[in-house]
Protein backbone atom coordinates (compact mmCIF):
# COMPACT_ATOMS: atom_id res chain seq x y z
CA UNK A 1 0.00 0.00 0.00
CA UNK A 2 1.45 3.21 -1.05
CA UNK A 3 1.43 6.08 1.68
CA UNK A 4 1.00 9.62 1.26
CA UNK A 5 1.17 12.72 4.12
CA UNK A 6 -0.80 15.44 2.89
CA UNK A 7 -0.05 18.50 4.94
CA UNK A 8 -3.48 20.68 3.57
CA UNK A 9 -7.00 20.05 2.43
CA UNK A 10 -8.77 21.54 -0.83
CA UNK A 11 -11.66 23.30 0.29
CA UNK A 12 -11.55 21.89 3.91
CA UNK A 13 -12.85 18.07 2.29
CA UNK A 14 -10.54 17.29 -0.41
CA UNK A 15 -7.33 15.93 -1.06
CA UNK A 16 -5.43 16.61 -4.35
CA UNK A 17 -3.26 13.45 -5.70
CA UNK A 18 -1.21 13.24 -8.93
CA UNK A 19 -2.84 10.98 -11.24
CA UNK A 20 0.55 8.79 -11.60
CA UNK A 21 0.63 8.46 -7.50
CA UNK A 22 -2.95 7.01 -8.16
CA UNK A 23 -1.76 4.78 -10.77
CA UNK A 24 1.23 3.44 -8.69
CA UNK A 25 -1.30 2.85 -5.62
CA UNK A 26 -3.00 0.82 -7.57
CA UNK A 27 -0.15 -1.36 -8.35
CA UNK A 28 0.88 -1.43 -4.59
CA UNK A 29 -2.28 -2.33 -3.45
CA UNK A 30 -4.09 0.79 -2.42
CA UNK A 31 -3.68 3.94 -1.18
CA UNK A 32 -3.11 5.46 2.42
CA UNK A 33 -3.61 9.05 2.96
CA UNK A 34 -2.36 10.67 6.50
CA UNK A 35 -3.56 14.35 7.11
CA UNK A 36 -2.78 15.43 10.65
CA UNK A 37 -3.22 12.07 12.39
CA UNK A 38 -6.31 11.10 10.73
CA UNK A 39 -6.21 8.30 8.38
CA UNK A 40 -7.78 6.98 5.36
CA UNK A 41 -7.30 3.91 3.36
CA UNK A 42 -8.67 3.71 -0.58
CA UNK A 43 -8.50 -0.04 -1.98
CA UNK A 44 -6.98 -0.02 -5.51
CA UNK A 45 -11.05 -1.07 -7.34
CA UNK A 46 -11.96 2.46 -5.38
CA UNK A 47 -8.86 3.94 -7.31
CA UNK A 48 -9.86 3.06 -10.48
CA UNK A 49 -13.25 4.23 -10.49
CA UNK A 50 -11.64 8.13 -9.89
CA UNK A 51 -11.15 10.65 -12.68
CA UNK A 52 -8.47 13.15 -12.98
CA UNK A 53 -9.30 16.93 -13.34
CA UNK A 54 -8.71 18.03 -17.45
CA UNK A 55 -6.09 20.75 -16.34
CA UNK A 56 -2.41 19.64 -17.15
CA UNK A 57 0.16 20.78 -15.20
CA UNK A 58 3.65 21.25 -16.15
CA UNK A 59 6.29 19.82 -13.02
CA UNK A 60 8.67 21.97 -12.27
CA UNK A 61 11.28 19.28 -13.05
CA UNK A 62 9.65 17.01 -16.30
CA UNK A 63 6.54 16.29 -17.24
CA UNK A 64 2.81 17.02 -16.63
CA UNK A 65 0.67 15.20 -14.66
CA UNK A 66 -3.08 15.72 -13.74
CA UNK A 67 -4.98 16.39 -10.25
CA UNK A 68 -7.60 13.42 -8.78
CA UNK A 69 -9.49 15.20 -6.08
CA UNK A 70 -10.37 12.66 -3.55
CA UNK A 71 -12.60 13.26 -0.62
CA UNK A 72 -11.13 12.90 3.01
CA UNK A 73 -12.89 10.25 4.94
CA UNK A 74 -10.69 9.24 7.75
CA UNK A 75 -10.90 6.00 9.54
CA UNK A 76 -12.72 5.39 13.05
CA UNK A 77 -10.36 2.69 13.84
CA UNK A 78 -6.58 2.97 13.34
CA UNK A 79 -5.30 0.52 11.02
CA UNK A 80 -2.46 0.28 13.82
CA UNK A 81 -4.55 -1.13 16.43
CA UNK A 82 -5.19 -4.75 16.71
CA UNK A 83 -8.98 -5.73 17.55
CA UNK A 84 -10.48 -6.70 20.78
CA UNK A 85 -11.66 -10.59 20.23
CA UNK A 86 -14.23 -10.66 23.23
CA UNK A 87 -14.83 -14.34 22.61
Amino acid sequence: MKKKDVKKLWQGKYVSVRDYEVKEAIRKGGLEINHEGAVMQIFPDELMELAPNSKVIQSKFKGTYKLVDILFKPLTDDPRQQKLNLN
